[in-house]
């Protein structure tokens, strides 16, 4: 037998798992008779990595999680201690591979749902429902015989079975969600070559695409009842666990390409989870521990075994074979009735920027503010987020000069500012939103959730603050306190051909007043000295104004 099975056996009772939980983490076994010849190292090493594994697998089944990552700690510190340099030998690096995949497989089963990314209610909200629809055997014989009739000879990377679940797909997605197809083959252009790419350089299959538009029908800003988000349709908590922002500034769910590299890193770990593509597609709908949980109960391994089964809730049934359609349906749309023209592909420059500006400050011609929109969906406002690094914004292509010169005259914007929250026992974005006077979806939107969300105790709640009008203080400024240097250290060359005179700033006075008063603009005001938004100016302060006509 396998090490693979003898580490992780399809099923198991129950009743030492719960022993072991009542008793705590600390249980130990009755230490096992001497063996007649002393163990040789390696040997001593594998059976006290297996005491820990064997604990940790039956604290899994029982649910607890604690215990169970514990006891895999300690089964990994036992093949690989900390500190160690030497190569293991074959037989302990091989028994070691094993029980690491093991420990994947019963780890996800016990971790808690948000863990697992999948969830029934995700996917293309277009598509809600498929796995309800009735498609009469009219259609589903027109399905057989245009698969049967295709002639293509496409390749294909991952297993095509063609039963009666895919025909019946392909019947529905050529009749009743026509329409909705063509629409997201329409929207695939766009995307698929990117996505293609980023899965050629991760070692996914290129088929798996088409899970895209089971999930989103490629729309980047796709959202589910459950807050899953995006092309991909990520849970926050997964899209933070492969590398993706989702914060008040930036959700990088809805970046395609950003999210495409992370959604072919889950496809893979799921993949060394289950080491069968067609799991690996239901695991990423259901969610591995479901998809575990089902495998443990019945012993099957095949995906076709589980559906059967009922196991597996029904839209995680028709998952598989959706995508099995798309993927034979894309691969020659006007055989199967699309005729469509495909949007091009995306395509796009970049510039760095080294501080936060709105992009209606850029949105000058020729580029406009929903080109700049489209090109950086990930932007939860008009304002670019800071980053010591520098932010990546993406422009339409031959545009980089012009955007160069609008960024190098755009004012500093502030970007949204929040407040932290730790959640108390009790707590719901409704009641956390009326506590600080802001609305549920603002509150909803800066913590990527879902209104409904369960707000666990200790939990932080980002509190987006409204910004305040900056006035000058009436009086002058106290000793010790910088004040606004607003004539020196320009961190850019104001505009060009812009006269200029002095002011000096008087108590009450606001950029806005100001601007008024001389008939500019706060925009200019700023870009001209220099200015942060939202900085304070203080009484004392000098001003540079524009002249009129200016």
């Amino acid at each position: 037998m396998a090490a693979r099975d003898r580490l992780f056996p399809a099923k198991r009772g129950f009743a030492v798992a719960l022993a072991l939980v009542a008793a705590g983490c600390a249980t130990t076994r009755r230490p096992a008779a001497a063996p007649a010849h002393p163990p040789s190292p390696d040997e001593a090493t594998i059976a006290q990595a297996k005491r820990s594994f064997e604990l940790g697998r039956e604290a899994a089944l029982s649910g607890d999680s604690a215990c169970a990552r514990d006891y895999f700690g300690r089964a990994i510190e036992a093949v690989r201690p900390a500190g160690s340099n030497s190569p293991p030998s074959p037989e302990l690096a091989s028994f070691s591979e094993d029980m690491f995949e093991a420990i994947l497989r019963y780890e996800a089963l016990v971790a808690p749902p948000e863990e697992t990314a999948g969830a029934e209610e995700r996917g293309a909200p277009e598509l809600s429902g498929m796995e309800t629809q009735v498609i009469n055997e009219e259609e589903v014989s027109r399905a057989r015989e245009a698969v049967a009739s295709e002639a293509t000879g496409a390749a294909h990377d991952i297993p095509i079975v063609v039963n009666e679940a895919v025909l019946r797909m392909v019947a529905m997605f050529q009749n009743e969600f026509h329409d909705i197809i063509a629409r997201g083959l329409v929207r695939s252009g766009r995307y698929v070559p990117m996505m293609e790419r980023v899965f050629a350089e991760e070692g996914i299959p290129l088929d798996l695409v088409q899970v895209a538009m089971i999930e989103s029908s490629f729309i980047p800003h796709a959202r589910s009842v459950k807050s899953a988000q995006g092309i991909w349709q990520f849970m926050a908590r997964t899209a933070r666990q492969y590398g993706l922002s989702c914060n008040g500034t930036v959700d990088e769910r809805n970046d395609p390409e950003k999210a495409t590299r992370a959604a072919a890193r889950y496809l893979s770990y799921l993949h060394v989870l289950f080491n069968d593509w067609y799991l690996t597609m239901a695991a990423y709908n259901a969610g591995e521990g479901k998809v575990l949980k089902a495998m443990a109960r019945t012993g099957f391994t095949d995906f076709w075994q589980l559906a059967a089964s009922g196991q597996l809730r029904a839209q995680t049934q028709s998952y598989v074979p959706a995508v099995l359609a798309m993927t034979l349906i894309s691969k020659n749309p006007p055989h199967y009735g699309f005729d469509i023209a495909m949007e091009q592909p995306l395509e796009y420059e970049t510039i760095v920027l080294d501080r936060p500006v709105s992009l209606r400050s850029l949105a000058l011609e020729p580029v406009n503010l929903e080109q700049l929109q489209d090109l950086n969906p990930e932007l939860r406002t008009d304002i670019t987020p800071h980053d010591s690094a520098g932010y990546i914004l993406k422009i339409p292509v031959g545009t980089r000069e012009s955007m160069l010169l609008a960024y190098a005259a755009a004012p500093t914007a502030r970007p949204p500012a929040y407040r932290r929250y730790v959640s108390r026992s009790g707590d719901t974005l409704a009641s956390i939103a009326h506590r600080y006077h802001v609305s549920v979806q603002s509150l909803a939107d800066a913590n990527s959730l879902a209104h409904k969300t369960k707000i666990k105790r200790g939990t932080v709640i980002l509190i987006p603050q409204k910004q305040p009008v900056q006035v000058a203080a009436k009086g002058a400024p106290k000793k010790g306190k910088a004040s606004v240097a607003v004539s020196s250290k320009s961190s850019r060359p104001a505009t060009e051909k812009t006269a200029a005179k002095s002011y000096v700033v008087r108590g009450g006075d606001t950029l806005y007043r100001i601007a008024l008063k001389h008939g500019t603009t706060v925009a200019l005001l700023m870009s001209i000295n220099s200015l942060e938004s939202g900085v304070n100016i203080r009484p004392g302060d000098t001003l540079k104004i524009p002249t009129k006509g200016n």
